[in-house]
């Protein structure tokens, strides 16, 4: 197949996953006997599309089956237990459908030694996932709630499982100098482990553009393969190739087989076959492939976000890299990180802006910063990490002070990222800056009028929101009082989401405040700390009146 064919197959593939349509039995086998016998490239495509869309189908009718009264048996986690207000979630697969299983507190040290992979025997009552992101849901292939009344150790987990888990607890060993906030921040990095995050260090990561950090992806399995590089270098092709792709499969295991890192470990599959067959491939090949390869195992990977978040990011910079580069100046590794971080923004921003209604307009800038870093760091964590992890506590908090350094220096950018007073980019916001990258690429000839367009929408983008003086409903328990001199109270009421606030508060262009009033707890302390405020458990006037040069509402 031409590359063209083989991305169009790829589209028509993605299309037949969402569309899901019913394909009878005879119909796919009459396809596919004519496609051996052909062997014509059209007709491969249409195996394919009928494949993708006969699984998507019986895959979307196995998971809307109606739910039992109750499900009792041996259970296997497919996902690390995630400690909650309430109790612990983990994922978990018990009579051939997955569940979001909710273990009560008082039953959660049966959950603490174990990972994904282990058994639990348990019973329980199912129930419908109400509230939850139907492409999510489907992605996941979770059939319900299962609210657990009794559970109990199970088998544990296969070699393989175990093998990961393993490699999974050496990387957490080691980080036990690390304070609380860096470790979770170094294990997300790694691993793509979030379960430790805050809620206002997931706002921070959010409000920058970097929370793909803590997605793992390309650049992980990138800096994976430089690091196996020297062994497989001294090994011969054939077994280069297999040992290739034995370390993804560990490294997918080990990072728990999310969206992201089966599309990068998927590209980097095809690319090591490719090589050995002494192939050269393009990129785009490459991705497409990829994909086809993972809908026709799982088609119901296309429905979740962070599947279709990592094929847009991947496309931008497959098409946009080279030529946004092209047009800037200065070193050359800066000028690919701006390019990459542009392209893969510009890819993903119709999905942001359609989940969000924004995109962070400091996230190129937050990135150049802190990408190259995050680098060293996952370098660093797949060897030196795993070296600290098998070493007494003082040697292993000396192995690990670089890794910890750069850790708190993203950290850092991520905090004061947040907190700069650029807006974040609705539509027509972003439409300016879509223009003005636009107008650069297709300037050359007349570059001093391209600058000068491009800077005046660059500017329009940019223009700061400020908040007018008086008393406005941010949003639902969110208030905001702006007296006559530009001091600010932020009122909150009931229970509250800190990153929808924090998020809400700054498209109303406030990231700081003098005041923030609510009930006692964590959430308005984190609201207050990312404000720079002083927090008080009073609500009112009383508040409000001890602000000087305050007119009383």
């Amino acid at each position: 197949m031409s590359d063209a064919l083989v991305v169009s197959t790829a589209l028509l593939v993605v299309v037949a996953a969402f569309v899901a349509p019913s394909v009878p039995l005879a119909v796919l086998v009459v396809g596919i006997a004519a496609a051996l016998a052909s062997r014509h490239p059209v007709a491969v495509t249409a195996v394919l599309v009928l494949i993708v869309g006969g699984r998507s189908h019986s895959s979307l009718t196995a998971l809307d089956e109606p739910l039992p009264t109750h499900l009792q048996g041996t259970a296997v986690l497919v996902s690390d237990p995630a400690p909650g207000d309430f109790g612990t979630s983990v994922e978990v697969r018990l009579d051939g459908r997955r569940w979001q299983a909710q273990v009560r507190r008082q039953d959660e040290w049966v959950l603490r030694p174990l990972m994904t992979g282990d058994g639990v025997v348990l019973g329980g009552r199912p129930v419908a996932l109400d509230g939850a992101p139907q492409g999510w849901r489907r992605s996941r292939h979770l059939a319900g709630r299962l609210r657990v009344t009794e559970i109990g150790p199970g088998p544990r987990a296969p070699p393989w499982y175990a093998a990961a888990n393993d490699v999974h607890r050496l990387l957490a060993a080691g980080t036990g100098s690390f304070r609380g906030s860096t470790r979770a921040l170094y294990l997300g990095l790694v691993l793509g482990d979030d379960r430790e995050q805050s809620d206002l260090d997931r706002f921070r990561f959010q409000a920058t553009g970097l929370g793909h950090l803590l997605a793992v992806s390309g650049q992980n399995v990138a800096f994976l393969m430089l690091v196996a590089r020297p062994l497989l270098e001294r090994c011969s092709l054939r077994t280069r190739w297999a040992l290739g792709l034995g370390v993804l499969a560990l490294f997918v295991l080990v990072t728990r087989a999310e969206a992201s890192v089966l599309r990068a470990a998927a590209m980097a599959a095809v690319s090591l076959v490719a090589a050995g067959a002494g192939r050269t491939v393009s990129a785009a090949r490459i991705l497409a492939t990829a994909v086809i390869g993972l809908l026709l195992v799982d088609p119901l990977l296309v429905m979740g976000l962070g599947f279709q978040l990592s094929v847009c990011a991947t496309i931008g910079m497959v098409v946009g890299v080279r030529p946004i580069a092209a047009r800037l100046r200065g070193p050359r590794w800066l000028a690919e990180t701006v390019a990459a971080t542009v392209a893969a923004q510009l890819a993903t921003a119709p999905l942001l802006v359609g989940l969000n209604g924004w995109i962070p307009s400091v996230a190129t800038l937050v990135n150049v910063v802190a990408v190259p870093v995050a680098g060293a760091v996952m370098v660093l964590g797949m060897t030196v990490g795993l070296l600290a992890g098998s070493v007494i506590a003082p040697l292993s908090a000396l192995l690990n002070t670089p890794t910890e350094l750069l850790v708190r220096w993203i950290e850092l950018a991520a905090d004061v990222g947040s907190r700069t007073p650029l807006p974040l980019l609705g539509v027509d916001r972003l439409l300016c800056v879509a223009g003005a990258v636009c107008v650069l690429l297709g300037g050359a000839r007349r570059r001093g009028r391209s600058l000068l367009v491009a800077g005046l929408l660059l500017a329009l983008a940019l223009a700061p929101v400020s908040p007018q003086p008086g008393r406005s409903t941010v949003t639902r328990g969110v208030e905001l009082f702006v007296d006559d001199c530009g001091h600010r109270l932020v009122t909150l009421a009931g229970r509250i989401d800190v990153a929808d606030v924090l998020t809400s508060l700054a498209l109303h262009g406030v990231v700081a405040a003098d005041v923030v009033s609510g009930p006692p707890g964590g959430a308005t302390s984190a609201v207050a700390e990312q404000l720079g405020a002083v927090r008080s458990t009073r609500v009112g006037t009383s508040v409000v009146g001890e602000l000087p040069c305050t007119v009383t509402p």
